[in-house]
Order: C-alpha cells, then structure tokens, then sequence
C-alpha cells in the first residue's frame, strides 16, 4: 500500500527504481475489464492495474481521475497498481492546477522553497 505517495507526472516516473509510491492524475484513455486503466496527462500515459481492490468504479473513458499506488515497473509504459481510486471529474480546477501543484511539489521535497505558514 502507498504510505507517502508523491506526486508525478507520468513522464517523470520513466525509470525511476520501484517500488515507488505515487500520487497521480490523469484522464482514462482505455479500460480492460474492471481492473486495468490506461490513463494520460499532459505528457504520456500510465498503466494502472489492480484496480478492483482500490475501490476504483469506472464509468466512462475521458474520466479524469486521481490515482495513488505503487508504481512496480518504470520502463516503457509505467506501472502503478492502485491502492485508491478518486473520480474527479467534477472537479474541473483539479485538472487545471496539476502540473503546477506537481512541480510545486517536487520543489518543496528538494527543499527549494519552504511552506510559509499564515
């Protein structure tokens, strides 16, 4: 299970060691069954599988959607077995803010910016 998932884009998961737990948004693109996503961003896509077991329920393709799991294969098309399914297609804002909460994000990990507190 994803303890403390971090945030990615999918390109930025291409050959980073796994496991490695992630946070990720996307649009569904493909589905296999009730168990298999491929979703996309701005930048590529991800494989999701496992996703019975994450309470996904998947409606429709063109849903975007919040993922959080274990990405277990970083080469080619990235792997993420889903541990969380989140529809977030009422959310427009969500989409629209991703990237950027995403480099925000890695920034604060590489300590280039500190939280301020108001």
């Amino acid at each position: 299970m994803a303890v403390n998932p971090i945030k990615y884009l999918s390109k930025d998961l291409i050959n980073k060691p796994t496991p490695l737990d992630v946070w990720l948004q996307g649009t569904i693109e493909q589905t296999v069954g009730n168990d298999i996503l491929i979703i996309s961003d701005n930048f590529g896509k991800v494989k999701i599988t496992k996703l019975e077991s994450a309470d996904g329920v998947v409606d429709t393709k063109s849903t975007y959607c919040c993922i959080i799991g274990v990405a277990v294969n970083t080469k080619g098309l990235p792997e993420v077995q889903a541990t969380k399914f989140i529809d977030l297609s009422m959310q427009p804002q969500m989409k629209m803010s991703w990237e950027t909460e995403v480099q925000e994000a890695q920034l604060l990990i590489q300590g280039k910016i500190l939280p301020t507190v108001k």
